[in-house]
């Protein structure tokens, strides 16, 4: 697959996932950077930035599954992110 297939495929997933977390809270914040700057370009600048009260409201819900970070660190999208990315999704996420 090709990267701009994968994008697709992680912009997919990742609008599926924020359907469920909308089920959780409203995660307004998140939707104006998704809005602003498309879900894989959003997904990077999350990244890169500080943790937000979304991911840790995500693991109070026992829902780490639908966060950026963790599809991030899937195996099928790791070649989206470079590996300063996928050390900063480990870190917020508490994963060695």
């Amino acid at each position: 697959m090709d990267t701009t297939d994968l994008k697709l495929k992680f912009e997919f997933q990742l609008a599926n996932n924020f359907l469920e977390m909308k089920k959780i809270r409203s995660f307004k914040n998140l939707q104006l950077l998704l809005d602003k700057y498309g879900y894989y370009k959003g997904a990077k600048r999350l990244i890169n930035g500080q943790e937000t009260t979304g991911l840790r409201d995500l693991i109070l819900a026992d829902r780490i599954d639908l966060s950026i970070e963790y599809l991030a660190l899937l195996e099928e999208f790791r070649p989206l992110f470079s590996e300063d990315e996928l050390k900063k999704c480990k870190r917020k996420l508490g994963i060695s």
